[in-house]
């Protein structure tokens, strides 16, 4: 190496030193004054949308900063996540992640960008278990009554979801896989969508969270089967799990989180991290999310990362399988 080299390269490395704390100090002052866009890829009135304006009210107070929320949904999920993988990798674009994000590559064909690997998880916020409910008019009161009848109705049934890919969409197809029935997939443009026709009686199936439809439980327009999860849950107290009901197994639930797009620099997802984590240490906010039917999640960067990873490997396989055998 000539001297000339070993001189700029002197250089370069005193102003590396130089700028670095600089560097550090914009980074640890995020998020700034620039408003944070939080993209929902639903449509106001489920649970992923009611859990970021939560999130995002909170956030603005706990970073004194100011976020948003954008609601960008259709084509599961992928224009909100283009909308952010395209974004400049500064944090000030956030995606409400959840489910979707893990299966989308396996459900749609051609994307220009990989759906996992183009988004850095910052940290997960909470998760919300679902409920099996059917309209009302089905003749079913318990859930083996309603797998006897969907099986003696192949083809006849319908389910319905906030878009493919949705968390409810992958509910739907476990259950099918558990179950052998034969239900038809409704994919909405969000659950608030879906919801309103299985109130009408166009769909007859809904997998999603609890405070979506507890009112109408109370009201006797739906009916609840069953809580996919280990535990009963504390808004249902008397709806059986699902193991409880006859189908052990029937265990999903979706998580939130929020991701930036790729190559954001770490100091800034940490920011995010604490943000978050300091709001779920907020007595208010925690009742919030109950009310929201969320159970609070938190942790590192790191640890949303392996979350993102075990569940693509879950549902993917699952979808892979349940193509494979004609039932997808």
């Amino acid at each position: 190496m000539t001297w000339n080299r070993i001189l700029r390269r002197g250089r370069a490395l005193l102003w590396a030193l130089a700028l670095a704390p600089l560097a550090a100090g914009a980074q640890s002052a995020f998020p700034g004054e620039r408003p944070v866009s939080i993209v929902v890829p639903y449509s106001p009135g489920g649970a992923t949308d009611a859990v970021a304006r939560l999130l995002s009210t909170k956030l603005g107070s706990t970073m004194r900063g100011t976020f948003v929320v954008e609601n960008r949904p259709g084509a599961s999920g992928t224009i909100a996540m283009s909308s952010v993988v395209r974004a400049r990798p500064d944090g000030h674009t956030l995606f409400m992640n959840e489910i979707t994000s893990t299966v989308v590559g396996e459900l749609v064909p051609n994307l220009s960008f990989d759906p996992v690997k183009s988004l850095e998880p910052a940290v997960l916020v909470a998760e919300t278990p679902f409920v099996l409910v059917i309209n009302s008019g089905v003749p079913a009161r318990t859930l083996s009554e309603f797998v006897a009848y969907a099986r003696a109705n192949p083809g006849k049934i319908t389910y319905g979801s906030g878009g493919v890919g949705s968390g409810p969409h992958l509910a739907g197809e476990l259950f099918k896989q558990l179950t052998g029935a034969d239900i038809l997939h409704v994919p909405y443009r969000g659950s608030g969508p879906a919801l309103q026709d299985l109130l009408g009686g166009q769909i007859q199936m809904l997998i999603t969270a609890s405070p979506t439809v507890a009112p109408f439980l109370n009201e006797g327009r739906l009916r609840a089967l069953a809580v996919a999860r280990a535990e009963r849950i504390k808004a249902l107290p008397n709806v059986p799990t699902a193991k409880e009901a006859g189908l052990p197994g029937f265990e999903i639930s979706n998580w939130f989180g929020l991701a930036a797009p790729q190559d954001t620099p770490a100091p800034v997802l940490e920011a995010i991290a604490k943000g978050v984590n300091q709001a779920l240490g907020d007595a208010d906010f925690l009742q919030n999310l109950d009310t929201a039917g969320a159970v609070p999640l938190g942790g590192t960067s790191a640890s949303a990362r392996q979350r993102v990873s075990d569940e693509t490997r879950r549902w993917s396989a699952m979808l892979q399988a349940s193509a494979a055998a004609g039932k997808h």
